[in-house]
């Protein structure tokens, strides 16, 4: 049986896996339209994901 530990952490990977996604789109030229489309979220997730994908890449 998974531990609450094991399932943090493959949520947490998850979240990195889509994170590195969305920066392949907008690498690609993809609108946030667009990536919201394809990530199966609300435009407005992807703006708030946007600014914070960016710091995380940088640093």
């Amino acid at each position: 049986m998974m531990t609450e530990e094991q399932a943090a952490a493959i949520l947490k990977e998850l979240e990195i896996l889509r994170k590195l996604k969305l920066l392949e789109f907008l690498d690609k030229g993809y609108s946030q339209g667009q990536l919201a489309k394809v990530l199966g979220v609300s435009q407005p997730t992807i703006s708030r994901m946007v600014p914070n994908v960016t710091l995380s890449k940088k640093g």
